[in-house]
Formats: structure tokens, C-alpha cells, sequence
């Protein structure tokens, strides 16, 4: 259920800055196991703490992400009248309350279903399955008798996640112009503006594999898709939620497709005594499933093994609505992970290998904003500063003064 492709505006200049100026060597370029440098966490914040025992097993963002819809591109994007027929969409009432004719057929062209007119045309759904990739017939205009196919996951997650955990979710509505922008409306317009011109720190490699097949040991032969390292996923983790309480975002899936979910809270399950449950190099290659009397080859340097067992919150997608679902558990979905954590003698975590089946089911990559959008979407048509303007009106009315 999200998007086609991840698109951070910041693109180069954001990324490139982020690899930059790292003054910390944490592993070797040379050996992947350790981390390599699209795994190492340092690459993108040198103040990130490594020592096993300064790591919280449990921690949590100090704001709740929000819960919101991914505006699928198969129902055009903000152009989605989610209120019902006789209703405005977020789009036609930005338009309307901001004066910006055309806006509709800018969203369409540039996020919509206008903007793969040249895939497939399609008169039903069944015309679409034989592109095998989750296709619906999609048409703007439901008068059309043709439609085009497009895959149902395309959407607005790489602009909603980012937006989740860096906005107060709008709770009450909010007129401007005589027009009323409900949070439904509102969470719309800030996933749209965070796709674009967004600072961040992105770590890891996509993998642009369909459900690439594991080696004779169970694990994925390319990098880009046996990644994120197990090390940097906990550092990332442990620093971002557990020192700093600060969400994330993950792309969840290890493969092709990309779901970019809001990270909220981790907890590890399997601690002794409040502290990582340390294992012997035997146990290690024991949990990976080699031979009896294997040595460990993954990371050859490491000298202290820790079983990790890692549950992580993540939020998933809601329907615009009224009102915010933030704080609603019915949209906070949990995954577990199992891995070897492997580490210095002093401590100092660098590197790990997944265990069973997180080896298959792991995060592809992470990523944060580190600063708000700068500049406009939708040709020049929707800023920043006017969302976030609505987003203020839609914020909880102050308490009347009592005597």
C-alpha cells in the first residue's frame, strides 16, 4: 500500500552531506559483515554511542508519529474526494481557499493517475494482472471507458512518513478563505510537500530485486538487499529512539518494493538481567546454522556475540477522516527481528548477521528528515508555510480561563 519509488529532493546534495565529515572509523569498506560504508552508521552521525552497555533495551519517540493515508496513486493522488462524491478533495480545497486554478490537473500530472498515462490501458482490473505487479484500472474520470494500470502501492508514504514524525498531528478543523480543511485534508497536503526539498539522513542501499533467492546458508548473495546490517539497525535504533526518543522511517521490506512506515517504539525481548543476552562464538555459529565446529567467517574481527531479539512499532497507513488517529493502537503494527550482534572485546558494536527468517525479513533502509521542507510542490502551487499555517489553526483550542 505505498509508494513507487523513493524520491528525498534533497537527493544528492542531502545524501552527499550526510557521508561527509565522519571523523569515527567504525569497520572496514573492505568487509561488507562488518558494515560497509552504506551501512555504517557513523557515515551519517558521528554522536551516535556504539558500547553494548550504554545501548537502552527499550525506548520510545517523545511524539506519537501519525497515522494517515499514503493517497494512492490510482485514485489521483490528493485529488481523492475521501469525504464523499459531493464533497472537495484536499486538493480542490487548497485551490479554493488559496486561489490556485488548475491545481487538480497539476496533481494528477505530477502524482496522479495523468502521470502514467502511457502504461497499459485497461478496461477492467482483469486487463491489468498479466504486468504482475499489483495493478488496478485506475480512472481519473469515472465516465472514461478506458483506464490505465497502475500498481495499487504507489503513493505519498515516502511524503507521509517523514511528515508523521515531524509535525503536531492536526486534531480539529481548520477554515481559511470559508473553507474547512479537516485533519484528513491536512495530512494530505504535508505528505505532499514532504516529497519534496527535504533534508535528510538516509542509510543503507535500496534493493531493486524481486524476491532475490537466498544461498546455500539462507542468506541473500547481493548486498543491497541482505542489508541493512543488523549492527547499524541497532545503533540506529538504540540511539534514535532509545537516547534521543526520536521516530524514524524504515523502508520495511527487504525487496523491490518499498514501505516506508514511521518508526515509533522498540523493546528486546530477550535481555538477562538488563543487559544484552552475550553468547559464546560456538552459540553464534550454532544460531546461523553452520556446521559443528564452524568458525565464524562473517566478521572474522569480532570478539564478543550477543542474541538479539528485537520487537519494533512501527504505524501504519489510516483513512483520512474528521478527526487525527494519533495514539490509536489500532495503527501501531509490531515486527520481530533476530540477529547476531557482533562487537569489540571493549564493546563497541560493529557489525551482525540476521538469524532465520529476518534474514528474509529485515528493513531495507532508514532514513530521517533533519530539518522542515523548503520550498514549493505541485509546480510552484502549494507551499510549506500555508500547510503548516492550516496545520497551526488545526491545532487543540486553548482552555476558556476559569476565576
Amino acid at each position: 500500500m505505498n509508494h513507487q519509488r523513493l524520491i528525498l529532493s534533497t537527493s544528492i546534495l542531502a545524501l552527499a552531506s550526510a557521508l561527509t565529515g565522519c571523523t569515527q572509523d567504525i569497520g572496514s569498506d573492505e568487509s561488507y559483515e562488518t558494515w560497509n560504508r552504506q551501512n555504517n552508521p557513523a557515515f551519517v552521525d558521528s554522536n551516535f554511542e556504539y558500547n553494548v552497555d550504554r545501548l537502552p533495551l527499550a525506548g520510545k519517540a517523545a511524539q506519537d508519529p501519525i497515522p494517515a493515508d499514503y493517497w494512492a496513486t490510482y485514485r489521483d493522488s490528493i485529488n481523492q474526494r475521501w469525504d464523499g462524491s459531493d464533497s472537495l478533495s484536499p486538493s480542490e480545497k487548497y485551490a479554493k481557499a488559496f486561489g490556485r486554478e488548475g491545481l487538480t490537473d497539476v496533481i494528477s500530472a505530477k502524482y496522479g493517475i495523468d502521470k502514467h498515462s502511457s502504461r497499459k490501458e485497461c478496461f477492467a482490473d482483469l486487463d491489468c494482472d498479466d504486468l504482475e505487479d499489483g495493478s488496478t484500472c485506475a480512472r481519473r474520470d469515472q465516465t472514461d471507458e478506458m483506464g490505465t494500470c497502475i500498481p495499487t502501492w504507489w503513493g505519498l508514504c515516502h511524503g507521509w512518513a517523514p511528515y508523521a514524525i515531524s509535525e503536531p498531528a492536526a486534531v480539529q478543523p481548520a477554515e481559511h478563505n470559508g473553507v474547512t480543511f479537516y485533519p484528513g485534508d491536512i495530512e494530505a497536503l504535508f505528505s505532499l510537500v514532504y516529497t519534496s526539498s527535504l533534508p535528510v539522513k538516509f542509510l543503507s542501499e535500496r534493493c531493486n530485486e524481486k524476491s532475490p533467492d537466498p544461498d546455500d546458508e539462507g542468506r541473500i548473495p547481493q548486498d543491497e538487499c541482505r542489508d541493512m546490517n543488523p549492527g547499524s539497525l541497532h545503533i540506529v535504533v538504540t540511539n534514535m529512539l532509545g537516547l534521543r526518543e526520536i521516530g524514524f522511517v524504515e523502508d520495511r521490506t527487504y525487496d523491490i518494493q518499498v514501505w516506508n512506515q514511521p518508526v515509533a517504539a522498540y523493546r528486546i525481548i530477550n535481555a538477562v538481567d538488563d543487559k544484552l543476552l552475550e553468547i559464546s562464538k560456538e552459540e553464534a555459529v550454532a544460531l546461523l546454522g553452520l556446521e559443528e565446529g564452524s568458525d565464524y567467517t562473517y566478521n572474522p574481527e569480532a570478539r564478543r556475540f550477543f542474541h538479539v531479539e528485537l520487537e519494533l512499532d512501527y504505524i501504519t497507513e489510516s483513512p483520512p477522516a474528521h478527526f487525527s488517529n494519533v495514539g490509536d493502537s489500532t495503527f501501531t503494527r509490531t515486527d520481530t527481528y533476530q540477529y547476531v550482534l557482533e562487537a569489540k572485546a571493549d564493546g563497541e558494536v560493529f557489525g551482525g548477521e540476521y538469524i532465520g527468517s529476518s534474514r528474509t525479513f529485515h528493513p531495507d533502509f532508514v532514513w530521517w528528515p533533519t530539518d522542515k521542507p523548503y520550498g514549493r510542490v505541485a509546480d510552484g502551487m502549494i507551499t510549506y508555510d500555508e500547510v503548516k499555517m492550516l496545520n497551526e489553526l488545526a491545532q487543540p483550542s486553548e482552555p476558556e480561563p476559569t476565576d
